[in-house]
């Protein structure tokens, strides 16, 4: 696909940012939203009555230095925010890289030289010292003891929780999946997505989760579940919103995957009712409202892992499950519960079971497998490995239940 390039204006703008986006080796989904926004914002420009250019300007034009320049200071005025509530808002140091950024990508599919300013380095982030590092957590641990706590604290804890762990960005958290959670949840898997790498340089980490990232997941999968069964349709989705919102011209409803901007405001709303409600408390140490806080001078402790399983590897691997399944129901049919001979087979199980997960096997087919193997009661598949809110999460996501449900079903 390339540009036509007897287009002008904004149809050359969108043209671009089609082409841009259809670069599916390269660009991410979050870059991909980031060249719509701005081909957009440019083409209001272009209307505006401080721009030079009008809706017939050619491609070597819009990318000229003078013209660049205008619509980075209308952008930078708020003038150009398709909201009128958001009309007038300063915009960013952060907001003009990126503009910067896409516009270099904009004229290189419209295949024309792009004169733009130049782009300071970033200022350094300082990390996080240990010592504050270990007061966030006490803060969380804190909230994890009150069994007050509302739904978006609920969410709030296992974000922060997984993010004090993990080290993950936003558009990271956001990407992860109820698949990404180990069947035990003493681990999860993150999609890598350093700012400014293409989709292809995406790489993929096992990380281990801490003991008050489990119990906040555990809590917050319960508490998903019972907002998903409110609302229609099925989501894989780990972090979901909680009520109505809105995206651009239409409402989304609760229950919806979270995007980054979505995530952030979510943080922001529930640590400031937290702080606000914890006030005055003796060891209460106040969230920060920025979520990048949480994850700067993290250091997990990560394991590489495939970003698709090996067919192979695949097959042994859930072979292994299948046979370590049947010992285990062997097992719990024929003997007195919790002997050596059960210990010694939910072991080799949940062996098998972290194997399986580690290599990408998919929580269905492991479950299948399992089923197969005689292990069909959520007892059966805890002493497997599995968590039950996660089993109750995969149900709501496939939007039948278990293999052994759907099978009963047909």
């Amino acid at each position: 696909m390339t540009v036509d390039l007897s287009l002008t204006g904004a149809d050359l703008l969108r043209a671009a940012a089609a082409e841009v986006c259809s670069w599916e080796e390269e660009i991410s989904e979050a870059r991909g939203r980031q060249v719509r926004w701005v081909a957009g914002e440019y083409g209001r420009a272009l209307a505006h009555a401080d721009h030079p250019l009008d809706s017939e300007a050619e491609a070597r034009t819009l990318f000229r230095r003078a013209a660049v320049d205008a619509y980075l200071d209308l952008a930078a005025r708020g003038e150009l925010r398709a909201r009128a509530v958001d009309k007038k808002r300063a915009s960013t140091d952060n907001s003009r890289q990126t503009r910067i950024e896409v516009l270099a990508l904009l004229a290189k599919a419209a295949g024309v030289y792009a004169d733009l300013p130049p782009q300071p380095d970033p200022a350094r982030k300082q990390p996080v010292p240990p010592r504050a590092r270990s007061l966030l957590r006490t803060s969380l641990e804190e909230i994890a003891d009150r069994g007050d706590a509302l739904p978006g604290q609920i969410r709030m804890l296992a974000l922060g929780a997984t993010a004090v762990d993990t080290g993950a960005r936003s558009g990271e958290l956001c990407a992860c999946r109820i698949e990404d959670l180990a069947p035990s949840l003493d681990k999860a898997r993150i999609v890598r997505r350093p700012q400014g790498w293409s989709e292809a340089e995406a790489y993929v980490e096992l990380i281990d989760l801490s003991s008050l990232s489990r119990t906040a997941l555990r809590r917050w999968l319960v508490e998903r579940h019972a907002l998903l069964e409110r609302v229609q349709g099925t989501t894989t989705a780990l972090w979901v919103g909680l009520r109505a919102n809105h995206r651009g011209d239409y409402t989304v409803p609760p229950g919806t995957p979270l995007e980054p901007r979505g995530l952030y405001r979510a943080w922001t709303r529930a640590v400031d009712q937290t702080n606000q409600q914890m006030a005055g408390e003796p060891s209460w140490v106040p969230l920060p409202t920025r979520m990048e806080q949480l994850r700067r001078g993290v250091s997990p402790k990560a394991s590489p892992a495939p970003r698709q399983p090996d067919a192979e590897q695949a097959v042994v691997l859930l072979d292994d499950v299948t046979e370590c399944g049947r010992a285990l129901a062997e097992s719990r049919r024929s003997g007195e519960p919790d002997t050596d001979a059960e210990l010694e087979a939910r072991l080799a199980c949940r062996k098998a079971v972290r194997a399986a997960w580690a290599e990408g096997i998919e929580h269905a087919m492991q479950l299948s497998a399992l089923t197969e193997a005689g292990l069909t009661e959520t007892a059966d598949l805890a002493a497997a490995g599995w968590e039950p809110a996660l089993l109750a999460a995969i149900e709501r996501a496939m939007g039948w239940g278990r293999p052994s449900k759907s099978k009963a079903a047909v």
